[in-house]
């Protein structure tokens, strides 16, 4: 898969933590879904060496949108670039969240830059509850980024500065315990921090529901070559990238996916 040279259309910030970046791009763009990713060569030459694993956000015609939080190195100069500034992408990439669930209720539950792909999985798809858990009110994604959500986006901060003082993942507690009959109704999926989603696998053992899990982990290459991002299935050390990173509940050992970490 060859790289592709993008210019950039908008590259800001969208709230007090996250910037989003656009361009536009038939390849990219092209039979993308939700769960997917890019991975982004901030600037030519060897610093940084490595690229950024970056989910898709929004794909609208060519024009393809993502959201990412500036930490580190690579995120930093991202965020410095402008309109007109070129980017080296790869893409699409990775094994995809399923659009297909069979008339089950579709729950979507993330926290942090794992927002991004449940985002696109809820305009593509729809869902019966999305379920966003952030730090403070400053993560919160403005009113004009979610209105094309068919359904309430519920909030959980952790200082109590917007929507629910929790953490999100209470809200699932809350709904499974309080609605659920039949289990088999029921389908979750999830991405954000580990902790987060290790306790939606635990939550969704306990009561028999199936799902999904992103697994946001150092998707270096793209292709299964560095093996910086393995984690633990059923089948063993698996590649993230090319595996995932999106793995069915039943994939995981006793409900966990482990990392190599």
């Amino acid at each position: 898969m060859p790289d592709e040279i993008v210019t950039i259309l908008e590259n800001g910030r969208v709230n007090g933590r996250y910037y989003k970046l656009a361009f536009r791009s038939k390849g990219l763009s092209r039979k993308v879904l939700p769960g997917q990713f890019l991975e982004i060569k901030v600037r030519e030459g060897c610093d940084p060496l490595l690229r950024r694993p970056m989910s898709y956000y929004r794909v609208t015609g060519e024009r393809v949108e993502i959201l990412y939080e500036s930490l580190g190195r690579g995120t930093t100069l991202l965020a410095s670039l402008k309109k007109g500034n070129e980017l080296r992408i790869l893409g699409p990439l990775g094994r995809e969240f399923s659009g297909r669930i069979n008339g089950k209720k579709r729950i979507l539950i993330g926290g942090g830059v794992g927002v991004p792909p449940l985002a696109f999985l809820a305009e593509r798809y729809g869902c019966y509850r999305f379920f966003i858990g952030t730090k403070s009110k400053k993560e919160v994604l403005p009113a004009r980024e979610i209105h094309k959500f068919r359904e309430e986006v519920r909030y959980t901060t952790e200082d109590g500065s917007y929507g629910k003082k929790a953490l999100v993942t209470e809200l699932l507690e809350e709904l499974l315990e309080k609605e659920v009959k039949d289990p088999e109704d029921y389908f979750i999926q999830t991405c954000g921090p580990n902790r987060m989603m290790h306790r939606v696998l635990e939550i969704a053992s306990q009561h028999g529901v199936e799902g999904e899990a992103s697994w946001d982990e150092r998707m270096a290459c793209g292709m299964g070559v560095c093996l910086g991002c393995m984690v633990w299935t059923h089948k063993g050390w698996t590649p993230s990238c090319t595996e995932g990173p999106v793995f069915r509940f039943d994939e995981m050992p006793e409900g966990h996916l482990w990392t190599a970490e």
